[in-house]
């Protein structure tokens, strides 16, 4: 088994998340294939207060909406903060 499938799963599960968030204004599929951060893909402030909300409350994940960090945050490394949280590691 390669070490694509975990990936793909959390990177499946955080389009799901974002979209949700969006209430499905960006679709799955849009999310997938962007290759952008979020705030690139149009996710506004209110969906991202969702998504942190659902991040923390799920997975133990902390969002700084109000830091530089969140400026990068894309799909891939909330994949990957997804991944290590389901792990217990880091990202």
């Amino acid at each position: 088994m390669s070490a694509a499938g975990p990936v793909d799963g959390a990177r499946d599960r955080a389009a799901r998340l974002v979209s949700d968030a969006t209430e499905g204004q960006i679709t799955v599929p849009e999310i997938l294939a962007a290759g952008v951060t979020l705030l690139e893909l149009g996710v506004g402030s209110l969906a991202a207060l969702r998504l942190a909300d659902v991040l923390e409350e799920e997975y133990g994940i902390e969002l700084d909406l109000g830091g530089p960090s969140f400026r990068s945050e894309s799909l891939d490394s909330l994949a990957a903060r997804i991944r290590a949280a389901d792990t217990g590691g880091a990202p």
